[in-house]
């Protein structure tokens, strides 16, 4: 399908992006943050989106 590749390639470029949001929340306000933890509940639900492409 012509369309997964679209979706899963979308999906890489946010994820990245999400991990890069995740670092900088993190260094600036501490791993325990309440920000912190909500960026990376985002990120763990995105990859476990990717894996069910793959």
């Amino acid at each position: 399908m012509g369309n997964t590749n679209i979706t899963q390639e979308v999906l890489l470029e946010e994820i990245e992006r999400i991990r890069e949001v995740l670092i900088d929340t993190a260094l600036k306000e501490g791993l325990a943050s309440k920000n912190t933890v909500k960026v990376s509940q985002v990120l763990d639900m995105m990859l476990n989106e990717l894996e069910e492409i793959y």
